[in-house]
């Protein structure tokens, strides 16, 4: 369902990242006759970039060496040993003669002298500690450019040198294409491949299916949520947080807490709570300063009520008062309690599926061997494409809030089509169960004569899936407000009654209200 028949990304540990990039520095060590230490701050400083790295080398080497730190600084030859101190503290070298432990280090490119103790501070606050990586670690002297390597950091303790290398290693995760599983407790990184997409494939951005389980969004790093935007997931998780902090009596959490990528992406509150749809134009308008007013003008001259977006006309009573707002702001409470049931719903059965596939890892380690490699892949990927499938349904929720609430024949359109979607999920999990059943009781040959079923129907189903998230993504097109062909005029017919409504209302006034206004469509055909 993933459709990832190209391979955009691949999965790898963190040992298989580390030897990638210990073989980018061994062959630019090899060709250009560089220690591998050097080699290392080569390429942290031009960004792991091995042609530009090459390129620089051929151009001029004295030039790069010396702006990357690794040019020799010359010594004072009149400077005795028993003078030297510790740049920092200040101890002299007869002072850590007593101490096995702890003595003064040097770059091989400079006389700056610093004791071990200096040498880990100023890594850890600068460096280690630092949310940002720097593309070059340099001597801790204000004054000296000097590259610090890992032949400078083999010299410290085994914990400085083992945070060196996961410096090293962030580094190399920035640079390129790659992320860590958001996961917890997954070690797992994904490298991208693919780097030019499309409008749409950046807005609703690529599944990625861990190793471990986990699918996340590459582009947000939160939960996969096809078929909406990463702005529409996680500007709903905002408001699921809010919910459950007034079950729960709890202050909310910050929408940055549900965040587990260092760039943060833009969330709506905001600018919900300071802009508006136009309901004659659809363009968005600007509250600015003016949401003490009731009724706004928008640039199409347009005028509205920002509460309720009907137009200043629906407010006035016979006598020429202003009345209420109608029940327009009630029934979006009810579309939105209605939209947080069937999440809660949709996260409970989504739940289970999760559940159902790690009893089955679990029973296939304490009993192996009952079936063939091949059969135990049929069933295992059965298994994570009903957890798929839930999750899209789940998600499906937040596209029924977002994108179908002035459209009641879109809604019931949508509400088809997740019923329909939950009745197939749930036919193929209780076959695929039966199957697991039947499996463990029975020998690999008896399995063969219904792995062939359980193939063909993983496959119509992730057909489905695959179309159903289409035609949510292009809108629901299959259901069109009927229109006038030809004519432009200040009226739009429900597609399920015919009512005549004018564009200020988003929804039908016949469907929605229990008595109808009679609206006049003197002069307009249908024809």
């Amino acid at each position: 369902m993933e459709n990832d028949r190209e391979g955009p990304y691949s999965v790898l540990t963190r040992d298989e990242l580390r030897e990638k990039m210990e073989k980018q520095i061994a062959e630019i060590s090899e060709i250009f006759s560089l220690s591998k230490s050097d080699a290392t701050v080569l390429l942290m400083f031009l960004r792991w970039d091995s042609h530009r790295v090459s390129d620089c080398l051929v151009e001029n080497k004295e030039k790069v060496l010396s702006e990357s730190g690794l040019k020799p600084v010359v010594a004072n030859p009149n400077q005795e040993l028993s003078n030297i101190s510790c740049g920092i503290c200040f101890k002299t070298c007869d002072e850590y003669y007593l101490d096995d432990d702890d003595y003064l280090i040097s770059t091989p490119y400079c006389s700056h002298m610093f004791c071990k103790s200096c040498w880990r501070k100023y890594l850890g606050k600068n460096f280690y500690l630092v949310e940002k990586n720097q593309t070059r670690i340099s001597c801790p002297h204000p004054a000296c450019q000097a590259a610090v390597g890992p032949d400078t950091i083999q010299k410290l303790t085994v914990r400085d040198q083992e945070m060196y290398v996961e410096y090293v290693l962030r580094s190399y995760l920035e640079v390129l294409e790659i992320k860590e599983c958001p996961a917890r407790d997954c070690n797992y990184v994904i490298e991208f491949h693919q780097k030019n997409h499309d409008g749409d494939e950046e807005d609703y951005s690529l599944n990625v299916v861990c190793l471990c389980g986990h699918i996340f969004c590459w582009r947000c790093m939160l939960e996969s949520h096809k078929p909406v935007t990463c702005n529409n997931a996680s500007d709903w998780l905002f408001r699921d947080l809010k919910s459950l902090s007034k079950v729960s009596g709890k202050k909310p959490l910050s929408l940055s807490s549900i965040k587990t990528t260092r760039q943060k992406t833009c969330s709506l509150p905001l600018i919900k709570a300071t802009t508006n749809t136009c309901p004659h134009c659809f363009r968005r308008v600007d509250l600015g300063t003016k949401q003490y007013l009731r009724f706004l003008t928008c640039a199409c001259g347009g005028r509205f009520c920002w509460k309720c977006m009907q137009s200043e006309e629906d407010h006035k009573t016979e006598s020429g008062w202003y009345k209420l707002c109608s029940n327009v702001l009630e029934r979006r409470a009810e579309v939105e309690n209605s939209c947080m049931e069937h999440w809660k719903a949709s996260k409970v059965s989504m739940k289970q599926a999760i559940s159902d596939l790690q009893a089955f890892e679990e029973s296939n380690m304490e009993n192996p061997g009952y079936l063939s490699e091949k059969d135990m892949t049929i069933i295992r990927k059965g298994l994570m494409l009903i957890v798929q499938c839930r999750q899209v349904l789940k998600w499906s929720c937040v596209y029924d809030y977002f994108h179908t609430e002035y459209e009641m024949s879109k809604r019931e359109y949508l509400r088809f089509l997740q019923a329909n979607a939950t009745s197939l999920v749930e036919g193929y999990s209780k076959t695929l169960n039966e199957e697991i059943e039947r499996a463990s009781s029975a020998t690999s040959e008896n399995f063969c004569c219904v792995k062939h079923k359980v193939t063909i129907e993983t496959i119509n189903i992730g057909n489905y899936f695959y179309h159903f998230i289409k035609t949510l993504r292009e809108g629901l097109d299959d259901v069109k407000v009927k229109s006038y062909t030809d004519y432009g005029g200040l009226f739009w017919l429900c597609d399920r009654c015919t009512f005549g409504n004018t564009w200020f209302h988003k929804e039908c006034t016949m469907c929605s209200d229990d008595i109808a206004a009679r609206v006049e469509l003197s002069g307009l055909s249908l024809n």
